[in-house]
């Protein structure tokens, strides 16, 4: 289960990852709650979560072309450096009683600079610091700090909230960047590849390269309709607990621990599991789970319910991703892997923030537990359609789909399936 750990410069990117996932979770709660006692809207609540996630449109194929040609472990510590000074702001400007809304917005946006430069970094890294063999168990073990945070960051900051108040939260928050920024750099210097070919740095040039390789335009379709769908709800998440479920902010907290610990568990399952003879039944069941369980948590009204089924969301959502990401990955060649990776971020967290800031919109006027529902039914509708239309979606659910460097050839399937 831990045998990406074995490796020296994966466990302080792990260490690194984790830290650097606390505070982005820890951010998030924060700013849920801080936004929606200063506007009493859930459509500033997206906005600036939005914000935070939004820069991805235009900086994705820019972070990627600097993973590919820099180190790309100095350039994740800088990336986490600048979160911890955007955090830190956030302290200063609190304990000073100078933070309106204007200001709020701006440092989210330059927040959302640092968060994506970390997104496509970290990612590329996993493949340069564990071998091929292990790299879905490297991923899913990313994963247990990256989603597992989401229990932890909330976990951590919610009772500093409570006790404390903003400044001191968002202290903690800093404290975990200047963490992530120190963890990373005993990694030692991380370049792609030399490549002797023409390399090309546009947008269109990355979709041709993905285009060539149709597993992972595939795979990437159905992330994006994930993201969109079923993990563009946290805009709403703080109006639905205290429309929906009429409760506080601590409640909140709670229920992002809850999400964050089934993350955990989804991904050490994956870890575990990570032969390829489990993935297919893995993979259908993290595809329908992701949906259904997010209509679930929503429909239901007792807490105890609504925490273990937003357990179960995180933990289906978790292994989803984890998944998606060591295909695409492990299809790519080293030196586009930053290229192709903010191809991919692009596509997966631009619909996830815009549609979470349009959801945030949508419950001020609708109340956010029938929106929910819907979105989770939605997402198991469409991923039925797109597996009768695609041949290569329908092979990832048979074994074969899982096999290395394998060609294949037939009605519809032409290209390399790893």
């Amino acid at each position: 289960m831990l045998a990406s750990l074995r490796y020296p410069a994966y466990r302080w990117l792990w260490l690194s990852n984790l830290s650097a996932s606390a505070g982005r979770w820890s951010l998030v709660f924060i700013l849920g709650v801080q936004i929606l006692d200063l506007t009493h809207s859930s459509f500033w609540v997206g906005a600036g979560l939005f914000l935070t996630q939004g820069p991805v449109v235009l900086l994705a194929p820019f972070s990627g072309v600097l993973a590919d040609r820099f180190d790309r472990r100095l350039l994740n510590s800088a990336s986490c450096a600048l979160s911890a000074l955007v955090t830190g702001s956030f302290a200063l400007l609190n304990a000073l009683g100078l933070l309106a809304l204007p200001l709020l917005l701006a440092l989210c946006l330059l927040f959302g600079v640092s968060f994506v430069l970390q997104m496509t970094l970290r990612s590329t890294l996993v493949p340069s610091l564990v071998p091929p063999r292990d790299l879905l168990n490297g991923i899913s073990l990313s994963q247990v700090g990256t989603q597992g945070a989401e229990f932890l960051g909330p976990a951590l900051t919610t009772p500093l909230l409570v006790a404390g108040g903003p400044v001191l939260a968002w202290s903690f928050c800093a404290l975990l960047y200047v963490c992530a920024t120190v963890l990373c750099l005993p990694i030692g210097v991380t370049k792609a590849s030399a490549h002797s070919g023409p390399v090309g740095h546009g947008v269109g040039h990355s979709f041709q390269y993905l285009w060539a390789r149709p597993v992972v335009m595939t795979i990437v379709v159905a992330v994006a309709l994930h993201c969109s769908l079923t993990m563009s709800f946290q805009g709403m998440l703080p109006m639905f607990v205290s429309n929906d479920l009429h409760s506080s902010a601590a409640t909140y907290g709670g229920l992002l621990t809850s999400i964050g610990l089934g993350a955990v568990l989804g991904s050490l399952t994956l870890a575990h599991f990570s032969e390829r003879r489990y993935r297919p039944a893995l993979f259908m069941v993290s595809l329908v789970g992701s949906g259904a369980l997010l209509a679930l948590m929503a429909s239901f009204q007792a807490l105890p319910l609504v925490f273990s089924a937003a357990f179960l969301v995180g933990a289906s959502q978790a292994m989803f991703m984890s998944m998606s990401l060591a295909l695409i990955q492990s299809s790519v060649d080293d030196h586009f892997r930053g290229r192709a990776t903010s191809v991919y971020q692009m596509i997966t967290l631009a619909p996830m923030a815009v549609l979470g800031w349009g959801m945030g919109g949508v419950a001020d006027v609708i109340e956010p537990r029938p929106v929910m529902i819907v979105m989770g039914t939605l997402f198991v509708l469409a991923m039925g359609l797109y597996l009768l239309l695609s041949p290569w979606l329908r092979r990832l659910l048979g074994a074969e789909g899982w096999r290395g460097g394998v060609t294949v050839t037939g009605p519809g399937l032409v290209g390399t399936v790893v």
